[in-house]
């Protein structure tokens, strides 16, 4: 396994500029704000979404996972390197926002086989439930190897901090596309639209 501890992780002063006066978190380096969400509100969000939504919060909560990917992305793109150095930045961005603390596993230089694993993860921090509920950060993980590999994978969460774990496991894996060229949804791939 390979912990994102060896490479020089930045602090949380290195992305954000708190103003007391103003009441705004902007960011450094591109333009815009952040804010933040205690973790109890986001499971607040997440149950209230599910509750309403039934089936179809799950994949809303995984495709805003991904959109926010994209965006991460697009804003780091003065970073260069190949796939595997940029993962690891970007989860490192991640960890600083105190998403938790991600380390990866796998073939990172292909993209075609990883394993993220999230310890202390926010999005089901104190929870208790019977199956996986991390649907925004799988979506998030599956953005980020999409973008940067620049190919279609799909993203499963096999294990989650809310059920009992230790940490969160994230499996994704290059999604080979039925003949055709269509997916198992019938569907075209999210990387293939940006």
């Amino acid at each position: 396994m390979q912990e994102l501890d060896s490479v020089q992780l930045p602090k949380i002063e290195d992305f954000f500029n708190l103003s007391y006066e103003s009441g705004e978190i902007n960011l450094r380096g591109v333009k815009g704000r952040a804010f933040i969400l205690p973790t109890k509100a986001w499971a607040t969000l997440r149950g209230s979404l599910i509750y309403e939504f039934k089936q179809n919060a799950r994949p809303f909560l995984s495709q805003t996972g991904y959109a926010v990917a994209v965006s991460f992305v697009e804003q780091t793109k003065k970073f260069e390197g190949k796939p595997k150095k940029l993962l690891r930045i970007l989860l490192s961005i991640a960890k600083t926002c105190g998403w938790g603390n991600f380390s990866v596993e796998g073939e990172a230089d292909n993209g075609t086989q990883l394993t993220v694993i999230a310890k202390n993860c926010s999005f089901c921090h104190d929870s208790s439930e019977e199956t996986p509920v991390c649907y925004f950060l799988v979506g998030f993980v599956n953005g980020l190897v999409d973008c940067l590999y620049g190919k279609p994978h799909t993203a499963a969460e096999t294990r989650c901090g809310g059920m009992g774990g230790e940490a969160c496991e994230i499996k994704i894996r290059e999604h080979r596309p039925a003949i055709g060229g269509r997916n198992s949804e019938g569907s075209r791939s999210r990387v293939s639209r940006r």
